[in-house]
């Protein structure tokens, strides 16, 4: 078996070596290199897979002879590339229309609405100004979001259509009625239409929606309502047609009601696939870049009850100062990586990526893990002084 992986990270790659067969990772040009525990059975080969026509010469020309197995990819940009790969190629993938959906927040809430309206929230497409207009007049306040964002970036909360600038008012911005309550993510396989979960993390999100928490297992959420959110993911999987490979679903639940917020047929991010790992005992990454040359979910022994990632932020400005590891009273902390320095200018924080650093915490119960997780949060790791 050979399999193509477009646009992997180092963990990413780390899990791929760990298959059967042949890997063949299709990289864009400059991308850092792999280290060495990535070697066995590896092919690095160089594209911009960003270019539509170009890349798609790349893989008849270069891919076909080597006659792989399967084309996939968990990272955003690679997704759709790894699609048009697989099926010019005749070979095992995600199917296109399955993958533009998923990333198209616009056109899954128009298969949402026709399959499983109970999964939306009210919404209406940037560039409709008469239905921006009762969107705003029966459901504000609104969400604006980049039909095609991830990471949180360029997501507001308005009040009033006043609010609302005139550049996001055009096909690329889709606007929702927003949801209350607490938003949670959800880790999924599918495997010929039937959908295997493996985790459901909570969410602690700032006001601007940028995350700075996740739990697993989620500490709000019984085992009933687990069941719900689970059975809500999997209308929404087969509603769009995703029958086969990983999916990163994110919810809310206000009382018994799930709503849609948007999904992705790849592992979630930020450190979720440790958490998966930490307390189920599987390799989830290895089972999401490996699905399509029968990787399964080969579950080892779980070292934590509970686990979870914080993400550290601090007000603009300056870095005067980076706090050392700490202990905590509760629970540990497994992983540990700041990325600023004292000096380093800190920016506001409007994406996933104005993060300063994580933590990965493991804890005996999802109590404990609700406490480590307000003890480091407390804590003053990324100290700012106003920059000049």
């Amino acid at each position: 078996m050979t399999l193509v992986v477009v646009g992997a990270n180092p963990t990413v790659a780390q899990a791929a070596a760990k298959l059967p067969g042949d890997v063949i990772h299709v990289q864009l040009p400059g991308a850092p290199a792999f280290g060495r525990d990535t070697a066995k059975h590896r092919t690095v080969l160089t594209v911009d897979f960003r270019e539509g026509s170009a890349f798609l010469a790349f893989v008849d020309e270069v891919l076909r002879p080597l006659s792989p197995t399967a084309v996939v990819s968990l990272t955003e940009s690679g997704l759709e590339p790894a699609a048009a790969a697989a099926e010019s190629l005749g070979v095992k993938g995600v199917a296109r229309e399955v993958v533009r959906v998923t990333r198209d927040k616009l056109a899954m809430r128009r298969v949402l609405e026709r399959k499983a309206p109970h999964l939306n929230p009210a919404f209406a497409p940037g560039d409709d100004s008469d239905a921006v207009a009762r969107l705003f007049a029966e459901h504000a306040p609104v969400v604006a979001k980049p039909v095609d964002g991830s990471g949180s970036t360029a997501v507001a909360l308005l009040d009033s259509l006043v609010d609302l600038p005139q550049d996001r008012r055009t096909a690329a911005t889709l606007l929702e009625q927003f949801v209350g309550g607490l938003e949670f993510s959800v880790e999924a396989l599918s495997t010929g239409g039937r959908h295997t979960f493996v985790g459901i993390a909570e969410k602690g999100t700032t006001g601007g929606f940028v995350e700075v928490s996740h739990m697993m297992p989620p500490p709000s959420l019984d085992a009933r309502r687990q069941q719900l959110v689970e059975r809500a993911v999997g209308e929404l999987l087969d509603a769009l047609g995703l029958t086969d490979g990983p999916s990163h679903t994110e919810v809310k639940v206000v009382g018994d009601k799930i709503t849609v917020i948007e999904t992705h047929n790849r592992l979630g991010g930020d450190g979720i696939a440790d958490l998966v790992r930490l307390t189920s005992g599987i390799d989830w990454r290895r089972a999401a870049v490996g699905w399509a040359v029968g990787a399964g979910l080969r579950r080892e022994e779980a070292t934590a009850a509970a686990a979870a990632t914080v993400f550290f932020t601090a007000p603009p400005g300056r870095v005067s100062a980076v706090a050392q590891q700490p202990s905590l009273t509760h629970g540990s902390i497994v992983e540990w990586d700041i990325s600023v320095r004292p000096g380093d200018l800190v920016h506001p924080l409007r994406s996933s990526a104005d993060r300063l650093g994580v933590a990965t915490l493991a804890a005996a119960s999802a109590a404990e893990c609700v406490t480590a997780v307000a003890e480091l949060t407390a804590l003053p790791i990324v100290t700012t002084l106003p920059a000049r």
